[in-house]
Parts: structure tokens; C-alpha cells; sequence
């Protein structure tokens, strides 16, 4: 019997306790989720900006090629909101959307914002829904569960006047209207940390559920199967960005068979791989290597973006405040040879050679999202060390065109 204690029951206990802390205890991968609201904001704004020129004949009043595409919508009438007559307006509110991109990027009132780009976005695009692909779909969804998380917690405006409003707090000079607007936490500390990690892990659920379907569905192809299947659309001029590039590949038997597995074993295994450090390092690096290949060599930035953004919740914390010190470092390296007057305009100043980042949180942050649980010791010690030191707890918590 205490064999079956030592070995069964307890550790089946104590995974039940790590993992109720990791939910209710603090908000996770907040490094992550700030990093995604950027990427995704910028693969955003891309996407307008690129059919910025085209934007009467894809989606405006010279739309009207797709007319029985939207008759039949399944998004009913939110197709019909950028349905106006007038191009003057349609342009301004296309441009009120660029400027709601702008905001997500920025962290400025980004639970607001970002619901407002996710519906507008979904608006915009339905319009014209033969022209969509697979990054619409996951901007969209991923959009509407950030809604539901803290995504402003580091490089953003948010953090910022959330940390002003703490000083504030602490001296007992806000009411409590002034905690919304301050973007502090008004509901207690386990409960907005359980919403936070919940909508966390469905996130990564809908990252799961699409690179394992997408790699089954190919491996059912003869042509997927013969290590083919990347020769057809880099053939094709439409997507050649870099002719001499594709041809390269397509030239190349051995090549192009390597390409067309590691784009198939990449999605297939990439929730598996992310059960180890170390494996989880090699899908990380093989996600982006993938999405750069379709980037590059298909002319679709956007769609590599945006999935790009939603796999930086994997990443760790540590990793990410790496590469913030290495930003300032290198910011303050290029201040440095600056001349004094324009140093000074800069805002450096003589002794700093940076401009300030505004990266703070009222939470911890712990080591990725969801393969942060259940590493063993050394992992758990790793994501021990990854979570900021805190003095007191504040509260609780496209595509392109074709």
C-alpha cells in the first residue's frame, strides 16, 4: 500500500497542487503574450498597409464581384459594416482600423482596442472571403482570446500608466472608477489569474489542434508522400517572390524532398516537442524557419506573422528578457555615437545611453505557457528563477493579396 502511496498517489497529489498554482497563483507567459500583441498588431497593420491601394476594389465599392460570396456569409451582417457607399468614408474607416492596429501595438487601452481590431478585421475581410486564408482565421480567434488576458504587461502604454496608478494607489489617492482607468485589477487576484490562464491554454490548444491537422491532411497526399508537393505552388509565378530562389528548390530533387518532410514532421510534431526544453527549442526554431520559407518564398508575410505571433506564447520568459537587454544594450551602443545635442533631443541624456522601457507588471511571469507544468525539478527551479521579483502583489488579479 505505500507503495502504491509513494509512487501513484502522491505525485498524482502534488501534480494536482502545481497545477492549481499554476492557474489561480499568478497570470503566465506575460513576456509571451506582450510579444504576440505586437507581432500580431504589426501583421495587422501590414496587411492594410499593403492593400492600402487596392482597398475600393477588394473590400470597398468596387467590391461588388464578391456581392454573392457575401449573400451566403456566415459572419451575416457584421460584412455590411464597411458596406458604405462613400469611398471618402470607407477610406476613413479603413484608416480608423490601421490606427486601432497602431494602438494593440503600442499597448494603449489594449483590451479595447484589440476587440475592436478583432471585430473590425473580421468585418473588413469577410467582405471579400475568397481572398482569406488560414491567417485570418487564427488573427481572428487568437484576437478575441487576448481579449480575455493580460497582453499589455510589458512594452506597452498600459504597463506604464498601470504602474503609475499603483504609486497612486498606494498613497490612497484612487477611488475605485479610477482602477479601470489606471488598467488595474478590480476582481480578486485568483480569479483574473484563472481567466488569464484559461484563455492561455486555449490558445495554445488552437495553435495544437492547427498544425496537427494541417500536417494529418497532408499526409494524406500522394504528392506529400512522395516528397513532392512543394514543387507544384513554387512553380507557380504568383508566388514567386524570388524566382532564382524557387527555382533553386524546385531544381533540386534532394532539396525539395527535405523541404517538403520538414514542413510535415515540423507541424506534426510540434505539440510533442514541446513536453522538453530542448526539443522545444528545435520546434521553436522549426516554426520559424517554416513560416520564413513561406514568407520569403511565397509572398505571404502576413499569414507567416501572424501564426509566428501566436507561437511566441512557447517561448520562455527568460529568453525574452534576453533579447530586451540586448535591445537596450544596442540602443544604448548606437546613443552613445550619437552626437550630445541630438543624444539629448533623444531623450538619453549624458550618463544613459537609452531610452527608458517600459516593461513592468503588477505579476509574476512564469516560463511559457502551457509547457511550463510538469518539467520536473529543474524545470520548475528554471521557472522559478524566470518570475520577477515583486516588492508587494498589486491586487489580484493576410494575408497578402493574391
Amino acid at each position: 500500500m505505500s507503495l502504491v502511496r509513494d509512487h501513484v498517489i502522491q505525485p498524482l497529489n502534488d501534480w494536482n497542487i502545481r497545477g492549481q498554482g499554476w492557474l489561480l497563483l499568478q497570470q503566465n507567459a506575460l513576456y509571451g503574450l506582450s510579444a504576440t500583441r505586437i507581432l500580431v498588431g504589426v501583421a495587422m497593420l501590414g496587411l492594410l498597409l499593403t492593400n492600402f491601394t487596392s482597398r475600393h476594389i477588394l473590400w470597398g465599392t468596387g467590391s461588388f464581384w464578391a456581392e454573392p460570396y457575401r449573400e451566403v456569409n456566415a459572419f451575416g451582417e457584421l460584412v455590411d459594416v464597411f458596406g458604405v457607399e462613400s469611398p471618402a468614408l470607407f477610406t476613413l474607416m479603413y484608416m480608423a482600423l490601421m490606427g486601432l492596429a497602431v494602438a494593440v501595438i503600442i499597448g494603449w487601452r489594449t483590451r479595447a482596442t484589440t476587440l475592436l481590431l478583432a471585430i473590425g478585421m473580421a468585418a473588413l475581410v469577410e467582405r471579400a472571403s475568397p481572398m482569406g486564408d488560414q491567417g485570418d482565421n487564427i488573427a481572428r480567434i487568437g484576437l478575441l482570446l487576448m481579449v480575455l488576458m493580460n497582453t499589455s504587461a510589458h512594452w506597452s502604454l498600459d504597463a506604464r500608466r498601470r504602474r503609475r496608478g499603483e504609486q497612486r494607489a498606494a498613497a490612497g489617492q484612487l477611488g475605485p472608477f479610477a482602477h479601470l482607468w489606471h488598467s488595474l485589477p478590480v476582481f480578486p487576484g485568483w480569479w483574473t489569474s484563472l481567466i488569464h490562464n484559461v484563455s492561455l491554454i486555449g490558445l495554445a490548444c488552437q495553435i495544437f489542434i492547427l498544425y496537427t491537422a494541417s500536417a494529418l491532411y497532408k499526409i494524406q497526399g500522394s504528392t506529400w508522400q512522395a516528397g513532392t508537393a512543394l514543387y507544384y505552388p513554387l512553380s507557380l509565378h504568383e508566388y514567386g517572390v524570388f524566382p532564382w530562389l524557387n527555382s533553386l528548390v524546385t531544381g533540386n530533387p534532394v532539396l525539395l524532398t527535405a523541404l517538403t518532410y520538414f514542413s510535415v514532421y515540423v507541424q506534426l510534431f510540434f505539440a510533442v516537442g514541446l513536453l522538453h526544453p530542448v526539443s522545444r527549442r528545435l520546434a521553436l526554431v522549426g516554426v520559424v524557419l517554416l513560416h520564413g520559407g513561406i514568407a520569403v518564398m511565397m509572398g505571404l508575410p502576413w499569414f507567416s506573422l501572424a501564426m509566428l505571433a501566436f507561437d511566441a506564447i512557447f517561448v520562455s520568459s527568460r529568453t525574452w528578457r534576453g533579447i530586451e537587454r540586448t535591445t537596450v544594450a544596442v540602443l544604448r551602443s548606437v546613443l552613445r555615437r550619437l552626437p550630445e545635442p541630438l543624444r539629448g533631443k533623444l531623450g538619453g541624456g549624458r550618463d544613459s545611453g537609452a531610452p527608458r522601457i517600459e516593461s513592468h507588471s503588477a505579476h509574476g511571469d512564469r516560463d511559457g505557457a502551457v509547457s511550463g507544468a510538469g518539467r520536473g525539478d529543474e524545470a520548475e527551479e528554471e521557472s522559478r528563477e524566470d518570475e520577477e521579483p515583486e516588492a508587494e502583489p498589486a491586487g489580484a488579479p493576410r494575408r497578402t493579396r493574391r
